[in-house]
């Protein structure tokens, strides 16, 4: 295992996104962020990645901010606004991947972790999994596009809850809240995560990423079709994959979508 706080680790079409200081239970701190920024570049650009996976090494997913960091805005009120830059721009870079994303979750998924989390497409988490997102209880204010991801993945009233009294959520709750997507037994996380990257590694990656992009418009406020996505579905006809899926289908056989 690599000593990098946060590192690539690619495995065929999987690449996994590790935050590695489980001695902090993953706490994430300024070069961190900006690591992150990097490595989602480099996991964009290689062709062979088709889904990305982030979860935390040791017990816990992430449990927020460095305090220690947090304490040099005491000294130096204009630090504040580095942070605040920073890390938006790393969740936005995640929120933004075009490839799909999925959250592997266990322990203490909080603050920003939990931050990183709502910016992939899907969270899986074990029975272990506890949520929460506390700026309520530091006197803090949570960012618009972090309000928004969690108002997107929960709704306005059950966001208000968890922000108003920045309580923890347990697995079961958060599961039933819209938190999480999936809740698998502790010995079966890792094996239902990679099963379902593989399903998607087998099906047509024009099909996700175009998906991808256009769930993203509907939630950013589209409500109806652009020359864009007008695009997508037009050009998809004339595509490898659709070539592939076409004489697949009509031949009775399983895709192969990895082929070209």
């Amino acid at each position: 295992m690599p000593d990098d706080a946060i590192y690539l680790d690619r495995t065929g079409p999987h690449a996994v996104l590790r935050l590695n200081r489980p001695d902090k239970r993953n706490a994430l701190n300024l070069g961190m962020w900006q690591r992150m920024i990097e490595l989602l570049a480099e996991a964009e650009a290689d062709p062979s990645v088709r889904v990305l996976i982030v979860t935390g090494e040791g017990p816990a997913f992430a449990a927020g901010a460095d305090i220690d960091e947090m304490k040099a805005v005491f000294d130096d009120p204009k630090s504040a606004d580095t942070i605040a830059e920073i890390t938006y721009q790393s969740q936005k870079a995640l929120h933004r991947f075009p490839k799909p994303t999925i959250a592997m979750i266990r322990g203490a998924c909080v603050g920003g972790g939990c931050g990183i989390a709502l910016c992939c497409d899907l969270r899986f988490a074990d029975n272990s999994a506890k949520l929460g997102i506390t700026p309520g209880k530091l006197g803090l204010v949570y960012s618009l596009a972090d309000t928004k991801r969690l108002v997107d993945a929960v709704g306005a009233s059950t966001a208000k809850d968890i922000l108003y009294t920045g309580r923890i959520v347990h697995a079961d709750e958060a599961k039933a809240l819209g938190l999480l997507d999936r809740l698998v037994a502790d010995d079966a996380l890792e094996a239902e995560v990679q099963a379902f990257a593989d399903q998607v590694c087998a099906a047509s990656q024009y099909s996700a990423e175009a998906t991808k992009k256009i769930a993203q418009m509907i939630l950013d406020g589209a409500a109806d079709d652009t020359s864009e996505t007008r695009a997508l579905f037009v050009d998809a006809f004339s595509g490898d994959d659709f070539r592939e899926g076409f004489e697949a289908f009509t031949a009775k056989r399983t895709p192969d979508f990895n082929k070209h």
